[in-house]
């Protein structure tokens, strides 16, 4: 038997999914989690829906929450695994993305442009735009990856063991 807790629990639950995918899914905004089915939490199911191909119902039934579910997972799995990575990003980055990591990220580009010619250094703005996409697009040719322009953690993985490895010649030759 199922009371009005179990009720909240389960949208609480929905609602903490929907959150965590948030931050891998630019169309669908971010809401603290309060347990109540508003037209906010109707509203984000329809969007991750939407993204999902299913039918946009704004109804969390079980194809939904299977398909939440299994994002989710792999949402949460990703971010693991990249908590892991020398300075924390919060990643993929694209175009459009602003903060801090994309900070980070121009920055250890624009060392690199020093030693790669062919590489234009992209301004150092805090956003993600073409300069920046183009820099690391070309960066993802010399590194044999799949050439998006986008970062994520493989492309933020051989940028860092790039500069790394550079930083450490240039250390030893000045120091």
């Amino acid at each position: 038997m199922y009371d009005v807790s179990d009720q909240k629990n389960a949208v609480k639950a929905l609602q903490k999914c929907l959150l965590e995918l948030s931050r891998v899914i630019p169309a669908l905004p971010s809401h603290p989690v309060d347990g109540v089915f508003s037209e906010t939490t109707r509203d984000d199911v329809l969007i991750f829906q939407a993204h999902a191909g299913l039918p946009e119902t704004g109804i969390a039934d079980a194809a939904t929450w299977e398909a939440i579910k299994r994002e989710y997972d792999q949402a949460v799995a990703r971010r693991e695994s990249e908590a892991g990575l020398p300075f924390p990003m919060t990643l993929p980055l694209s175009v459009g993305s602003r903060g801090t990591s994309v900070y980070l990220l121009q920055a250890v580009v624009g060392e690199l442009a020093e030693n790669y010619r062919s590489i234009p250094a992209p301004d150092v703005s805090g956003r993600y735009g073409t300069s920046t996409s183009y820099a690391v697009g070309l960066l993802q040719r010399r590194y044999g990856l799949p050439e998006t322009g986008n970062l994520d953690a493989d492309t933020w993985r051989r940028i860092l063991s790039d500069y790394t490895a550079r930083t450490r010649v240039s250390e030893k030759m000045n120091g």
